[in-house]
């Protein structure tokens, strides 16, 4: 009689073991490799945020500068004499400025009133149409004979039509009103080609919600809730802070007044949105990653 064929229970259990192994080994450089896919992924998001962050910081404050009020332009505006910046307010996590949100060349001005501004469609370029809680600055040149009183005037914006330039042009019409000191006869020194820019009142700063910390902006002017642009930032502490912006003068020393600033850097912490398994594999951790740059106000020579 011939023996029949088949597996001992010995060589079925060694078979079971050798395969619980060889699974138990594939599944471990499975989960391996899925926490080096959340880690790289969690990574590059963190990356992205916070050079998305640097690239809105710098392309606002890059676009922002000062003027000045001279003795002459005082004399002819109204105006007290001072440097004027674009910069409102300075914090260590927050900076209020005049945000830029259009520009062009005048061809022409009704005195009213109310004066109007009246703007060649040719030559105007904007993010989004004016705003009645809007500033437009305007170029006066009070005495073609010097430049010492000439100077940007702020002029509140309160309606905005269709009009017509006075050789036809297609134009855009502006009413403005001239605020206090600045005296009402000035407007009659913005003549034709001179510049106008269209700006609002801006904050960018640092803030906390839900529990994280995140970069937001917000309109001033038009009183609108902080948005968040980018996040999370590493949280607030004495050592650490998410986002820090830091001033300096023309000689390139620390400024506390707004109007004496002339570049500003910029040092960015963000993190992980959750913990990521790193060189240690038995332990979660929030990674971050870091980074600095300078932006130089738009007519300010660096130091």
């Amino acid at each position: 009689m011939s023996a029949r064929g088949g597996f001992t229970l010995i060589e079925l259990v060694v078979a079971m073991a050798i395969g619980l192994a060889v699974g138990g080994l594939i599944h471990g450089q499975l989960v391996r490799g899925q926490r080096v896919a959340r880690a790289q992924a969690e990574r590059m998001a963190m990356q992205e945020n916070v050079r998305a962050a640097a690239l809105v910081l710098t392309g606002e404050l890059g676009a922002i500068g000062y003027d000045e009020i001279t003795p002459a332009a005082s004399a002819a505006l109204g105006y007290p004499v001072a440097v004027r910046s674009d910069l409102l307010a300075t914090a260590p996590g927050a900076v209020s400025y005049l945000a830029a949100r259009g520009e062009g060349r005048v061809c022409g001005v009704a005195t009213g009133p109310p004066a109007a501004i009246l703007i060649a469609e040719s030559t105007w370029a904007s993010l989004r149409a004016p705003r009645s809680t809007d500033t437009l600055l305007a170029f006066v040149e009070s005495d073609p004979a010097t430049a010492a009183d000439d100077a940007w005037v702020h002029l509140g914006v309160v309606a905005v039509a269709g009009s017509a330039c006075p050789g036809g042009e297609a134009a855009m019409a502006i009413r403005v009103g001239a605020p206090a000191p600045l005296d009402s006869a000035a407007l009659a020194g913005i003549t034709p080609g001179s510049p106008v820019r269209l700006v609002e009142v801006m904050e960018m700063r640092y803030y906390r919600s839900g529990g994280r910390s995140w970069f937001g902006m917000r309109s001033v002017s038009a009183g609108e809730a902080i948005t968040p642009v980018a996040g999370p930032l590493a949280d607030s502490s004495a050592a650490v802070r998410g986002l820090t912006l830091f001033y300096r003068d023309a000689a390139d020393a620390p400024a506390s007044d707004p109007s004496a600033v002339r570049a500003v850097e910029i040092a960015l912490l963000g993190v992980t949105d959750r913990p990521i398994h790193g060189r240690r594999p038995d332990r979660a951790s929030v990674d971050s990653f870091a980074l600095t740059t300078r932006v130089t106000l738009r007519n300010a020579l660096g130091p």
